[in-house]
């Protein structure tokens, strides 16, 4: 061989091996540790008012009554009470002596909460219906006097265990999927009943009547064959359910849509993983970068979502002070993933100095979780302030506003922590449900009562793959307020139980499967960050809505209130509603039941009924 063509075979060989060297650390030792000079634009909302709030029809009266003496219909009627808010919907306490006060109309409802029944006159409330008032009962009760008013032809008294799953016999709402006899959403202790051959049954739950509705007379029964109504899980559920008493019904929506990607940008194992390795043969930082993220930036331009990243400094587990800068030696994927999610629009938030939860020694938290508790107010203080610092040094101009407490640990000591610490932040973001668990921060969404320079803005749903009770979750927040806040890992794809060990195809499959389906199904949910879906969020809650039924047309007025606003517009299906073009755009969202999503531009709307066309 002449020494030429041994020359040249040995640059290309170099050449070939400097080029997969390159490849396999470039994400690990070249990226620059430039401060990113990407800034937050913060999106603006439009509010206005009714020139005038008078408007013809009837205003929507629910009138809710509770035993004084029954706790669980209590809890029936306070989670209600929530579910009607984040509709912009109004409820009124009644006694059992004033019901008889009240006159039957299209659009009032009596409610009974709870199972206690003792106090009220059958008869009166058997008449009212009939001479066309509506009723709404929220858990069942054992009353065989009344089986003909509710549309029960036997009654053969309650379950001796409980009845789980639901199965969707008619449209309360679009989008619920049915849950298994194995999930426990739904959980409710039930009577054994066979109704009338004209009730109507929505949902059901192993094949026993749970929602169903009665014609009596002139009016209108809507029961729930149910112990569940005292849990969050169905709040859109029972607010969509009223619309079935009603010749019309109205509820408002927020319309957005939110995806936070948790423990990120964050420290990367440097440790090949099994799974990753297996799948991809790449080591983690670069599936992180060549695979996962380039996922993301597509799943982001696609379907449009501006993601919410919650930094965290280091997995060290130390609480106590003095706390070792995180400037000194940064891992170089933090201001590289961190620049690129502000490059998408994006925001980055804060979750943790390290992933210890802000908690001491005498605040709750599950034993299991392993984490070592902050010793004082100043420790927590001292982590908030290092991370604080590193997020102004790696993305200096980036307001930080949104805080993630790992593991959806937090107590007082840790609110008062970070007010301390960074007065920017004022949302702090845990869970919407946590099912009784110790220690962790439960929320509902809006001001925090006890600490208001905060707004609660919990997670509904997480994870990649969407199995029915998250679906059945997702669509449930979507009925009551049109909201979905969801969550992801980036290791979920590393662990073996968090995927299941299916790997990053399957995951990121089943993931874009459900971003097409919630974009396809629900066009209107805006897609924002968490600071700007909390200021669109803080706007509609402040604002007011008033909806005036009447038999050819609805109006709806409002005052400080967005601009388009949304509304769900449920009407009988012999009708189809209209409205001006310059007022706004209707779309229906079923094939079978009336329902609509009205996209209102002024910020009053006349809505005309129309007889629907054979």
């Amino acid at each position: 061989m002449s020494r030429k063509r041994i020359i040249f075979s040995f640059v290309t060989v170099s050449m070939l091996l400097l080029g997969i060297a390159l490849q396999t650390v470039r994400v690990v030792d070249v990226f620059p540790l430039s401060p990113s000079r990407y800034l937050f634009k913060e999106a603006t909302f439009i509010t206005k008012s009714s020139a005038n709030t008078e408007a013809a029809g009837a205003e929507l009266k629910l009138y809710v009554y509770t035993n004084p003496d029954d706790s669980e219909g209590f809890k029936v009627k306070e989670n209600l009470e929530h579910a009607l808010e984040l509709a912009k919907l109004h409820s009124e306490t009644i006694a059992a002596n004033d019901m008889k006060m009240v006159k039957p109309a299209p659009s009032t409802a009596l409610i009974l909460t709870g199972e206690d029944i003792s106090e009220l006159d059958q008869i009166t409330i058997q008449s009212y219906v009939q001479q066309g008032g509506r009723l709404i009962a929220y858990t069942r009760f054992y009353a065989p006097e009344w089986n003909n008013l509710l549309g029960i032809a036997s009654n053969n008294g309650y379950f001796s265990g409980s009845n789980q799953g639901i199965t969707v016999n008619k449209t309360v709402f679009p989008g619920y999927p049915d849950l298994p006899e194995t999930n426990l959403i739904f959980s409710s202790n039930m009577l054994d009943v066979k109704l009338v051959p004209q009730a109507q049954v929505y949902l059901s739950a192993q094949k026993n009547p749970l929602l169903w509705t009665n014609t009596y007379g002139q009016g209108k029964v809507v029961y729930w064959n149910s112990t569940s109504n005292v849990q969050k899980e169905g709040r859109g559920l029972m607010v969509q359910s009223i619309g079935l008493a009603l010749d019309s019904f109205v509820t408002s929506q927020v319309a957005s849509r939110s995806l936070n990607i948790d423990d990120f940008p964050s420290p990367v194992p440097q440790v090949d993983n099994p799974l990753i390795h297996q799948e991809f043969g790449l080591s983690t930082p670069a599936f992180y970068e060549r695979i996962w993220w380039e996922d993301m930036v597509r799943f982001s331009k696609l379907y449009g979502w501006k993601y919410t990243g919650l930094l965290i400094g280091t997995y060290q587990n130390q609480t106590s002070s003095p706390l070792p800068s995180l400037l000194v030696d940064t891992p170089k994927l933090i201001p590289y993933f961190g620049s690129r999610l502000l490059s998408l629009g994006g925001e980055i938030g804060l979750h943790g100095y390290n992933h210890q939860s802000l908690v001491t020694a005498d605040e709750p938290i599950k034993s299991e979780l392993g984490y070592v508790p902050w010793p004082n107010q100043a420790a927590m203080v001292e982590s908030l302030k290092r991370l604080t610092e590193l997020s102004e040094s790696l993305f200096p101009g980036h307001e930080l506003k949104t805080y993630v407490p790992p593991s959806n640990v937090m107590n007082r000591t840790g609110k008062r922590a970070l007010a301390e610490a960074e007065p920017s932040v004022d949302i702090v973001s845990s869970l919407y449900t946590v099912g009784g668990e110790k220690g962790f921060l439960e929320q509902e969404f809006g001001v925090d009562r006890e600490f208001p320079q905060f707004t609660n803005f919990p997670r509904i749903s997480s994870g990649y793959v969407i199995d029915e009770g998250q679906l059945f979750t997702i669509n449930d927040a979507i009925a009551n307020f049109g909201m979905v806040n969801h969550f992801v890992h980036p290791d979920d794809a590393l662990d073996i139980n968090r995927s299941g060990g299916k790997g990053w195809k399957y995951l990121s499959q089943h993931f874009e499967g459900w971003m097409s389906w919630l974009n396809k199904t629900y066009t209107y949910l805006e897609p924002l960050t968490v600071r700007d879906a909390v200021k669109k969020f803080s706007l509609y809650e402040a604002g007011t809505v008033n909806v005036h039924y009447g038999k050819e047309a609805i109006t709806i007025t409002t005052k400080d209130q967005l601009i388009p606003m949304h509304y769900t517009i449920r009407v009988p299906n012999h009708q189809v509603p209209e409205v001006a073009k310059e007022a706004g755009h209707l779309t229906r969202l079923d094939d079978v039941e009336s329902i609509w999503h009205l996209d209102a531009l002024q910020p009053t709307v006349t809505i005309q009924l129309k007889e629907s066309k054979p």
